[in-house]
């Protein structure tokens, strides 16, 4: 038997307050706060907005709309050694190591991590959905390339290099090697408004296995309020008129001029507006309703992989779980918790490799006590046999 199963963290809801200056987490249980919130991050941001959580490395990415910056922040859970340390939570996440720029002079306050740990963005500055391969990321973190190092590819480019790819892989009557370069260190424009039909003003983006979705903030009407391409996208597309090739994307919804926040479920696609709604629609026909009409102004978005999301209300200075199993209208909302100005929220699962050293520790402590309550019952039956004999 393996004892390390009694081991079990809560999830950890990760919230950024730009009005506060400060990233902070609260345990969840029951889809409600069950602890008292603490800061993870309360120095060296101005404006922290957009959040992603890249489980496998347990690492954080902050968009810093002021700084024009975003930050990746390992992080790294500890036990509570007694309630006082950590205001009654039993468990803590804290900032393990120094913070680091991985991009600068960007106009973000979205990002996406893959599983893969590729990094995607949007600027509304240059109107442009963007990618960091994690290749890349780990040289930046290993000090060996700084973020000015990194070349910016536009869509067209980084589409005609594709297209130049494709040709040679297909042509199976080519004799002469083609010779394999090593890409430069870039951040790829995979999609921008100048290039792509669908690219209005990005806002949210969200990788989901090899489907890269984002909102408009602005043009949703046009473009659409969430439109979709590809993760890694390869075919060419040359625009009618045009001679420039780009990216194959299309529209899944235009019932809104403008979109923010967005989550993927294994169904449906979660939004949010400019004014109080948020939007389900479904990933399958396009269908979508109004999930809830009844917040101030939602902004970030956060799927908990089962049946709920977590919504940052940022003038109703509270983060509300609202299930999405079924695309329904006027889902129940649910108070999860409450801080001054949220923007973008994450989520910490207790299966994410931050635990391992906890689930280790836990699981030796608990074949432990298990074997010691086992000999006190074999005792006690002992004796009760012993009585009767």
């Amino acid at each position: 038997m393996d004892f390390r199963q009694h081991f079990s963290p809560p999830d950890m809801l990760i919230v950024s307050s730009p009005a506060e200056r400060k990233v902070s987490f609260a345990p969840i249980q029951n889809f409600k706060s069950a602890g008292v919130t603490l800061p993870i991050i309360d120095a060296g941001v101005i404006a922290p907005y957009g959040l992603a959580w890249d489980g496998p490395r347990s690492a954080l990415y902050i968009c810093d709309g002021s700084l024009k910056k975003i930050f990746r922040q390992t992080l790294k859970a500890v036990e509570c050694i007694s309630k006082l340390d950590c205001k009654g939570n039993a468990y803590q996440l804290l900032a393990d190591g120094d913070k680091q720029v991985i991009v600068d002079n960007t106009q973000s306050q979205w990002a996406s991590v893959d599983e893969k740990g590729n990094l995607y963005y949007s600027d509304k500055e240059t109107r442009s959905i963007n990618k960091i391969n994690v290749e890349f990321i780990d040289m930046i973190s290993d000090g060996l390339l700084l973020p000015k190092d990194l070349k910016k590819t536009t869509e067209p480019d980084a589409a005609g290099e594709e297209a130049a790819k494709e040709s040679v892989e297909d042509d199976a009557n080519a004799t002469t090697p083609t010779a394999v370069t090593t890409p430069l260190p870039s951040i790829v424009q995979l999609y921008e408004a100048d290039a792509s039909k669908d690219v209005g003003t990005p806002a949210g983006v969200v990788a989901s296995g090899p489907a890269l979705y984002w909102a408009n903030m602005a043009g949703g009407l046009s473009a659409g309020s969430v439109s979709y391409g590809k993760t890694n996208p390869r075919i060419k597309v040359v625009k009618e008129g045009d001679d420039q090739p780009s990216f194959p994307s299309a529209k899944l919804a235009n019932n809104t001029a403008s979109s923010f926040g967005i989550a993927v479920t294994k169904t449906n696609v979660v939004y949010t507006d400019q004014a109080t709604n948020v939007w389900a629609a479904s990933r399958g026909t396009g269908e979508v309703v109004a999930l809830t009409k009844t917040m101030l102004k939602p902004r970030g978005i956060v799927w908990d992989g089962e049946e709920t999301v977590y919504i940052a209300d940022e003038e109703g200075n509270s983060v509300s779980s609202v299930p999405v199993g079924m695309l329904r209208a006027n889902a129940p909302v649910t108070q999860a918790l409450d801080i001054h100005g949220p923007f973008g929220v994450a989520l910490v699962r207790p299966t994410d490799p931050i635990w391992n050293s906890l689930r280790v520790k836990h699981g030796e402590s608990g074949a432990n006590r298990i074997a010691s309550v086992s000999a006190l019952a074999m005792v006690f039956l002992s004796v009760i046999l012993s009585t009767f004999a």
